[in-house]
C-alpha cells in the first residue's frame, strides 16, 4: 500500500530533513498540510505541500534506532459518525498501554465538502524512539461513495466487517511487529532512504541500518544498481537479525538555476 498523507507528514518530511532536504533555514521550511481528506475508492482528497530544492543531498549515518520512547497517531474518519474516532482510540489504548504508558492519539473527524466522496475511517501510528527514529504503520476501512468508480466488491465487503475497535487493534499489532523487525527505517521507507543514500555526496559514506529487506527494497537495490552504478555493502547481524548497509553515493547534483 502506497504511505498516505499522514505518513508523509508524520514521517516521511522528517527522513527527508536528514539527508539535508529543507534544512536550509534561509528557505521556507518544508511542510504538509490536509485540506480534504479522501477516503478509497473515490478519493477527493486535497493536500498542499512546500518542499524546497536543494542541491544536493548529504550523506547520513543512521545506524542506532534506540528504543522507543513513546507513541503518537491520529484516528482519522470522513463521512462517518464521530465516534469512530475515540472507538479506534481505545482498540489501539488496550494494545499499547500494557506495555507503554506514553500513548497520544489525536483525533481528526472530517464531514460534508472536506471529507471527499466516499465514506471511511483509520488510524496511524507512529513510534518515536530515544534516537529521533520513526516507525509507521497504518490500516484503513473505507465504503463505496458517490462516484461511480469500481472497487473490488469483495474485499470491499472484508473491510466493512472491521469494528473501530479492530482497526485500532490491528494498527497496533502492526506496529508492534513493525518494531520487532528493527532498523531505523520501518518497511515502507526502505525504499526512499535507499534511494536518497545512492544519490548523496561522493565524499563520504552513507551508513544505514535496517530490518529485513521488503520485495520492493530488493528491487530498489537492483534498480539503483542499473541507474545510479552504486552498490550496497551488506552485513548482517545475526543477534539483531537486522542488515547493515552502506554505500558512496553517485554525488547527484542540482545545477538549475533561478531565473530572474
Amino acid at each position: 500500500v502506497d504511505p498516505s498523507v499522514d505518513c508523509w507528514r508524520s514521517v516521511t518530511l522528517l527522513l527527508l530533513k536528514e539527508f539535508g532536504v529543507g534544512d536550509d533555514d534561509l528557505q521556507k521550511p518544508i511542510q504538509l498540510q490536509v485540506n480534504k481528506r479522501g477516503m478509497r475508492p473515490a478519493g477527493g482528497g486535497e493536500v498542499f505541500l512546500h518542499c524546497p530544492t536543494v542541491k544536493s543531498v548529504r550523506s547520513v549515518r543512521m545506524l542506532d534506532e534506540g528504543m522507543v520512547k513513546r507513541v503518537r497517531g491520529i484516528a482519522y474518519s470522513a463521512n462517518t459518525p464521530p465516534h469512530m474516532t475515540s472507538r479506534m482510540v481505545d482498540g489501539a489504548r488496550g494494545v499499547l498501554n500494557k506495555l507503554l504508558a506514553d500513548v497520544y492519539i489525536f483525533t481528526d473527524h472530517m464531514s460534508g465538502a472536506k471529507a471527499g466522496h466516499s465514506p471511511g475511517y483509520g488510524m496511524a501510528l507512529i513510534g518515536e524512539s530515544t534516537t529521533g527514529s520513526r516507525i509507521y504503520t497504518e490500516s484503513s476501512c473505507s465504503g463505496s461513495g458517490k462516484s461511480k468508480a469500481s472497487a473490488d466488491a469483495e474485499r470491499e465487503r472484508e473491510e466493512l466487517q472491521l469494528v473501530p475497535e479492530t482497526v485500532g487493534e490491528n494498527t497496533a499489532k502492526m506496529l508492534l511487529e513493525e518494531i520487532k523487525r528493527g532498523g531505523y527505517v520501518d518497511g515502507s521507507h526502505q525504499s526512499l532512504a535507499l534511494t536518497l543514500c545512492a544519490m548523496s555526496s561522493q565524499d563520504e559514506i552513507s551508513q544505514l541500518r535496517m530490518g529485513p529487506l521488503t520485495p520492493h527494497g530488493v528491487e530498489t537495490l537492483r534498480l539503483i544498481q542499473e541507474f545510479f552504478k552504486v552498490k550496497f555493502k551488506i552485513a548482517p547481524e545475526q543477534q539483531s537479525r537486522t542488515l547493515f548497509l552502506s554505500c558512496i553515493g553517485a554525488g547527484i547534483t542540482n545545477h538549475v538555476k533561478a531565473m530572474n
